[in-house]
């Protein structure tokens, strides 16, 4: 198990969730949802952006983001951000487990 599926699992079973924690399981359910919903994952990732100004700038700083017009953004689109941003809190969350916070 790696260490993002790991830090998953000890959310999902955990009683009380800080608001990152909060985060990472609903980026995580938007991105698992079957069937995908575009409108919703939109409002996982507006969320993700506002609530956490530092995962949207590394996920705009990657190269393998590229900037679109909202009418021309794909499911395929929405799943990469959502991925990339699962990525990220993921591991803003190890890094507070790591530290003791």
């Amino acid at each position: 198990m790696d260490q993002i599926s790991l830090v998953i699992e000890i959310l999902k079973v955990k009683k009380q969730l800080s608001a990152l924690e909060k985060d990472i399981l609903d980026t995580l359910n938007e991105y698992q949802k079957c069937p995908f919903d575009i409108d919703s994952a939109n409002r996982q990732i507006i969320s993700n952006n506002i609530n956490h100004p530092d995962i949207f700038a590394m996920v705009t700083a990657l190269p393998t983001t590229v900037s679109k017009p909202k009418e021309q953004i794909t499911e395929s689109d929405l799943q990469y951000i959502l991925s990339q941003q699962l990525m990220f809190l993921a591991n803003k969350e190890m890094e507070k487990m790591r530290n003791g916070k």
